[in-house]
């Protein structure tokens, strides 16, 4: 099956669920699509097998138990994934959904499996007195910071909830030296910035320039250089390399 043809089916499984009525509108509108398209879609999906659709404003639409099975399995993978992203790793309700929906398309059965047992082996054990799960979303740095780290306290947590950074700062490496990254101490949004530009745990980096009084860091990442705030780089732990 492709793609498009998973969503259609876990609409009409997810529709057919909640109001116990499958109406072409209700599709269209749920996968903002024309009618059109979504006429065609279950008039496929009905030559599949997957479904029954007969044409017409009191056409009926109802999933083959082939076509239940597929969707339940899509629908549950989905509602997995939502859950695993935002209450497991904390990850925003809106981009939870919309990442959920790519993923579940993707995911390899062995890769969805080890989620599943990560999720398990977080609920199940406790880390100074409370769920695992419970002790990352607690800790992790959090909120929109813009000027820098949060301030970390002498046991192991500071104003941001991150923990002390262990080893040496990316702002600290001398020109002209490699270190490999450890970890990002670094508020939510300022990990994102860090991430899309490819900094990231086990990559490694030269310094290239260090301007003065606070000023940025210049490094070189696969060729190419990237300029960052004094702030970001001081979060970045990296292990210095000869």
């Amino acid at each position: 099956m492709t793609r498009s043809m998973e969503d259609y089916l876990r609409v009409v499984h997810d529709l057919s669920r909640d109001t116990g009525r499958v109406r072409v509108a209700d599709i269209a509108r749920a996968r903002g699509v024309s009618m059109a398209s979504v006429c065609e879609a279950l008039a496929k999906l009905d030559r599949e097998g997957l479904l029954e659709y007969q044409k017409g404003a009191s056409g009926t639409i109802s999933l083959t138990g082939e076509g239940a099975r597929a969707a339940g399995r899509l629908s549950s993978t989905h509602d997995f994934l939502v859950s695993f992203l935002r209450d497991l790793l904390g990850v925003n309700p809106s981009d939870a959904e919309k990442d959920a929906c790519s993923m579940e398309h993707v995911l390899s059965r062995d890769t969805l499996s080890h989620l599943v047992a990560f999720q398990q082996f977080a609920d199940s054990r406790s880390c100074g007195g409370e769920r695992l799960r419970d002790a990352y979303l607690r800790s992790e740095p959090r909120g929109g910071e813009e000027d820098g780290p949060p301030r970390h306290g002498r046991h192991g947590h500071g104003a941001g909830g991150g923990a002390v950074r262990a080893g040496t700062g990316l702002s600290d490496i001398p020109e002209g030296s490699r270190a490999r990254i450890v970890h990002l101490h670094a508020a939510c949004r300022i990990r994102q910035r860090l991430a899309d530009m490819g900094i990231l745990p086990g990559v490694e980096v030269e310094v290239l320039r260090r301007a003065p009084l606070g000023g940025p860091v210049e490094i070189a990442l696969d060729g190419f250089a990237l300029s960052l705030r004094r702030a970001e780089a001081r979060s970045v732990e990296v292990e210095p390399l000869a």
